[in-house]
């Protein structure tokens, strides 16, 4: 074979890599035993500081380099952008505001408590966690492998005060945590909580030991009905990406939570 052409073709894959500086990674979110009407599935992208989540209408961007939140409606052509509180403060409001349309119809003698109810859910969730209790997490390698997604993956169970929380397989051929910074993942979404995420699994020092040893493909959990709430990693892959793939397409307008439509449904 020509010294040239092989030159030329070790070029071409050096400059294919240098391309393929993202991730995209597609997971499928169903239930056990199937339920086809709650499967979804959400495409992830990770770019240096930047994470962009797609289910559905939906695109939801995380810019942790500068603590900015992006919600974008493909359907109608709408986004809002902000920092975590000020999506704390105007969820709340929006969510205040939406209590009479609630309570149309309902008998006047029985307002007074509903709206007592909804006002009570709302403070509940956007209390300020200022203080969160330590959990104790202890992981178990379990020794099966499964594959999910084309990765091999090894099964670990996660236990929380010594109740089973959850069964996890990671693929070390997966090493994602390298490119992208769960850590600060984990301090922004905790900023959307209120204090509420920092006590979770996924905040914790044995979380993120195991994203050291390649990516969850696979998460179990079982919920009070007996159902178990599966993720499956169905695809990942690097990719070519750039700062613009997260930012507003052109023809988009701005619009409050509610027109994008994010906290449908919260109460």
């Amino acid at each position: 074979m020509d010294k040239g052409f092989i030159s030329f073709f070790v070029l071409v894959l050096i400059s294919l890599s240098t391309l393929a500086n993202g991730w995209h990674i597609t997971t499928r979110y169903y239930n056990s035993p199937a339920d086809s009407l709650q499967q979804r599935v959400e495409h992830v992208y990770l770019y240096g500081y930047n994470m962009k989540m797609v289910s559905g209408d939906l695109s939801t961007v995380f810019s942790l380099d500068k603590n900015q939140l992006l919600y974008i409606n493909h359907s109608n052509k709408t986004y809002w952008r902000g920092n975590p509180q000020r999506f704390v403060t105007e969820v709340k409001a929006e969510l205040i505001a939406s209590i009479d349309q609630k309570l149309e119809g309902v008998d006047a003698d029985k307002q007074d408590e509903l709206r007592a109810m909804y006002m009570e859910m709302i403070d509940a969730s956007f209390s300020d966690r200022s203080v969160v209790p330590t959990k104790n997490f202890l992981v178990q390698e379990m020794g099966e492998q499964q594959v999910v997604g084309n990765f091999l993956a090894t099964k670990y169970q996660v236990f929380e005060e010594g109740f089973l929380l959850e069964n996890i397989w990671i693929a070390k051929d997966l090493p994602i945590a390298n490119d992208f910074d769960f850590i600060s993942l984990s301090h922004f979404l905790n900023q959307l909580a209120q204090g509420a995420y920092a006590d979770s699994f996924e905040s914790s020092p044995e979380y993120f030991e195991l994203l050291d040893r390649g990516y969850p493909v696979k998460v179990e959990i079982r919920r009070g009905d007996g159902s178990i709430q599966v993720s499956e990693v169905t695809s990942a892959k690097r990719v070519a990406i750039t700062a613009s793939d997260f930012s507003v397409p052109a023809g988009y307008s701005s619009g409050s939570l509610t027109t994008v439509g994010v906290w449908e449904g919260y109460i």
